[in-house]
């Protein structure tokens, strides 16, 4: 297995990040057209590198996960406080903090080994010390890499189904 680093997103991260998510495209369109395709590669690292604002956010965090420094995986996640009708609501969660871990990207090329299991963690580790008592993601149900990944791997458990229905 790799030396595997973590560390906040710097400037200069988006190409390689960019990369992870053509690379995510290629998988995801493969296994589901119906639901998923390849991004336009022109400006996308460009796109990467411009949410700033969003990263320099308290409530927000975005991991680089580097190998021989390259950027082999990246995550988003965000802390989601308590609402406050939770006393009215049914789910036990919403009067929680809770890490919402929205994005995890391993480049092709480093897939397990490791890359994401490391994002995973230091992001659970850093909602802890922000006080989030679950956390909570959302993968594609047909996918043999992030289900195993979620439920094998990271010990995650399945508590909803998301449902849809073509319209147009």
């Amino acid at each position: 297995m790799p030396e595997i680093t973590v560390r906040d997103f710097q400037p200069g991260d988006g190409a390689g990040i960019a990369q992870i998510s053509l690379d995510s495209g290629t998988y995801y369109s493969r296994i589901a057209p119906e639901h998923f395709k390849q991004p336009d590669e022109e400006g996308l690292a460009e796109f990467m590198e411009g949410d700033s604002e969003w990263r320099q956010a308290e409530e927000n965090l975005a991991l680089v996960a580097e190998v021989d420094g390259e950027v082999a995986g990246y995550l988003e996640a965000s802390l989601q406080q308590p609402i406050e009708t939770a006393k009215w609501q049914t789910q036990r969660d919403l009067g929680d903090s809770r890490l919402f871990i929205s994005y995890v990207g391993t480049a092709e090329a480093y897939r397990r080994m490791g890359v994401a299991t490391t994002l995973v963690e230091a992001a659970e580790d850093w909602g802890r010390e922000k006080g989030a008592v679950a956390a909570v993601c959302d993968t594609y149900i047909e996918s043999a890499l992030s289900v195993p990944f979620w439920e094998d791997r990271m010990g995650y458990t399945r508590r909803a189904i998301i449902f849809r229905k073509r319209l147009a």
